[in-house]
């Protein structure tokens, strides 16, 4: 089957054409939005017309809401949940609707397919998810911890089980989604049961331009002092902090860089990252208790060793070899023969992941509504 993969992003539309029989990509592009969505899906639609019509399209949407936590095919009502649930993800799922009005227009016949990236985190216990808030806002607002790159998640379960030659079922998970954006979920026998982020993805790790946890207080204190409204703090905690605003740059190939050079702001950015990221693990590792394996991905996760090294040492019961990754095919075990975990690093395939969900689905095995 000819399956369309779209990931329509708040500064990127990705896309990819793919021959599902055997997962060859007949064409893939990336396209700089700067937020004009619209002029991005004319350019991607100019790029399709001269290929094969795709038999089906499926669609990355950032967030489902408390409603939307399975993939599911899209009609008028689906689409209009999506929309709703734009207030949880203002920035992202406006171009996600989009992108799915553009494929729908253009290839009717179709099938069209939504993904969620909170969808494999609607399983964590309430515990887990629960704000201590005063009900009466919860409810009125339908607050929770939501949990976001769901998707690569389920991906890096299913591939670590496969990798070790158990059922996912039977295995207790740590994966670290290391990217831009990065994420920490804690897997008990196919199922997340704690994940990082949290109702925005702003929550939990430091990011490369996101804060990740935050004293609250601390927002409020900022919004008296410097008179700082609701769009001014979004955009501090989203597109200001992080690695940015720990040393001025937020790709990690710069800050290793500079660290490597001497810059004291860039060996702080790093110690602040990698202290966060060994923080989650170790509290994942008590939720889980026994943990199978730790996995590594992402492009940061998977194409700095030494990070992973960094995060590692001191961890209870975790030990790894002295590889770099670079060296390897991926996927990979590190881990040292006297650790108690594995450690894995296995390269984040998205696209794949979404493939498959759309071939789960019934009636869409060879295309049609």
């Amino acid at each position: 089957m000819r399956l369309l993969v779209v990931n329509a992003g708040s500064s990127t539309l990705r896309y990819s054409l793919v021959e599902t029989d055997g997962f060859d990509t007949i064409f893939r592009e990336t396209i700089e939005t700067n937020g004009e969505s619209g002029s991005a899906c004319r350019r991607m639609l100019e790029r399709l017309r001269k290929l094969p019509a795709p038999e089906a399209t499926v669609h990355r949407v950032v967030h489902g809401g408390p409603a939307l936590t399975r993939p599911v095919r899209i009609d008028d009502d689906v689409l209009a949940a999506i929309e709703t649930a734009a207030r949880y993800a203002p920035l992202h799922n406006p171009a996600n609707v989009e992108a799915i009005q553009t494929c729908r227009a253009e290839w009717p016949a179709a099938g069209h397919v939504a993904v969620f990236d909170t969808a494999f985190h609607a399983t964590l216990p309430e515990r887990a998810f629960r704000y201590a808030l005063p009900d009466e806002i919860v409810d009125r607002h339908g607050l929770r911890r939501f949990g976001f790159h769901g998707i690569s998640h389920e991906q890096l379960m299913l591939d670590a089980a496969a990798f070790l030659g158990r059922p996912a079922d039977e295995l207790n998970l740590i994966t670290l989604h290391l990217g831009n954006g990065a994420s920490a979920t804690a897997i008990r026998e196919g199922r997340s049961v704690d994940t990082s982020m949290g109702m925005t993805p702003a929550e939990g790790l430091v990011m490369g331009t996101r804060s990740g946890d935050l004293d609250p207080g601390l927002l409020a204190w900022l919004a008296r002092e410097d008179r700082l409204d609701g769009a001014a703090l979004d955009a501090l905690v989203n597109r200001e902090s992080g690695l940015r605003g720990l040393c001025g740059v937020s790709d990690m190939r710069e800050v290793r860089s500079l660290a490597l050079a001497g810059n004291a702001a860039a060996k702080r950015a790093i110690d602040v990252y990698t202290y966060r990221i060994r923080k989650y693990v170790g509290a994942f590792q008590a939720v889980l208790g026994r943990v199978d394996a730790l996995v590594f991905s992402g492009g940061i996760g998977e194409n700095h060793p030494w990070l992973v090294q960094t995060v590692c040492a001191g961890l209870p019961g975790i030990r790894v070899e002295r590889a770099d990754t670079d060296c390897l095919s991926l996927p990979a075990n590190i881990a040292a023969d006297d650790s108690e975990t594995d450690v894995l690093v296995i390269a984040a395939d998205e696209t794949r992941s979404m493939c498959r969900q759309v071939l789960a689905l019934p009636g869409l095995a060879r295309g049609g509504r």
